[in-house]
């Protein structure tokens, strides 16, 4: 594997430590897996696809053969399946040092849904997060451990505005304009999660440092739902004018595990125009905090409704 050097440097020694990563099999996730491993980390794979999780955790152990690595069966497309799994991490993961929100998707199958009625991209990336937090944090805070939760955004948020919970239950807007708004909401809610404001119907925490991270332009398959010759076109532009996966993930192992790192802050990489390089704290934007408490609010008040509680 690539940057021994710099993770020896950056990233203490992990030993003893325990982290969760959604969608840990392929792209950033499977590097940022690699990436904790070779640092001493056990980690949980979180993942759709179990037999190609297995494959992945093979790989790692090919080249990390001490790696502590375990796979855990995490769908993220559905309330039902994120139940599921919250249910099998509480009585199967005693303690967890980081969560890592990893797992997402961009440019799916037109007016494709998730199971319950969300637009896919913004189902997965967004509601269905803030779902899982709900869920899950308030079991391990219980606990009075220190949890590091990584938000893995976008700098494609940069652009996007949301004065409301609307244009995210849209399924006609733009793909990638349903991406962009999906991350930007994301940051929205490290805001909240970071100032540990009151938000609707979510457990009290007190133990969580949440850093929002940015992996730059990196060459993913993110897109695996598109035909493959458009998957091959996309990752042959990418690969044009941005860095490695492996390089990305770089900016979520800092975020996740360097000891420097504090609840607020916001990783992404030092190149040019933010697109590649390797982790800095970077400034947050002021649009990612402004009306997040409402909206935020409203986000619970309607997956309540969702959920007919």
């Amino acid at each position: 594997m690539k940057y021994t050097a710099w993770l020896l440097k950056h990233i203490p020694d992990l030993t003893g430590r325990h982290y969760l990563v959604t969608g840990a099999n392929s792209g950033l996730g499977f590097y940022h897996t690699q990436q904790l491993a070779f640092r001493n980390a056990h980690v949980y794979m979180a993942c759709r696809n179990l037999k190609d999780a297995e494959i992945q955790k093979q790989k790692i152990l090919k080249d990390i053969p001490h790696a502590l690595l375990t796979v855990v069966p995490y769908d993220q497309s559905s309330f039902a399946s994120i139940d599921a799994f919250c249910l099998y991490a509480k009585e199967h993961i005693p303690v967890i040092d980081g969560l890592i929100l990893n797992a997402g998707i961009i440019l799916p199958l037109k007016d494709k849904k998730t199971a319950e009625g969300f637009p896919l991209t913004t189902g997965v990336n967004f509601f269905n997060v803030y779902y899982l937090l709900r869920q899950l944090l308030g079991h391990y805070d219980r606990l009075q451990k220190d949890i590091r939760v990584v938000f893995v955004g976008s700098f494609s948020s940069y652009k996007h505005r949301l004065s409301g919970i609307e244009p995210l239950l849209n399924p006609q807007r733009p793909l990638m304009d349903q991406y962009g708004k999906s991350k930007l909401a994301l940051a929205m809610l490290h805001h909240n999660l970071q100032m540990n404001l009151n938000i609707y119907n979510f457990p009290v925490i007190d133990h969580v440092t949440a850093v929002l991270v940015h992996p730059g332009l990196a060459s993913t398959n993110i897109v695996r739902s598109l035909p493959v010759f458009l998957q091959k076109i996309f990752k042959f532009v990418v690969s044009i004018i941005s860095h490695s996966a492996e390089s990305g993930a770089l900016s979520m192992t800092y975020a996740a595990a360097n000891a420097y790192v504090t609840n607020g802050t916001f990783i992404g990489p030092n190149g040019f125009m933010e697109a590649m390089g390797y982790p800095t704290k970077i400034p947050l934007r002021k649009h990612f905090s402004k009306g997040s408490a409402k909206f935020i609010y409203d986000v619970g008040k309607y997956i309540k409704q969702v959920k007919g509680e």
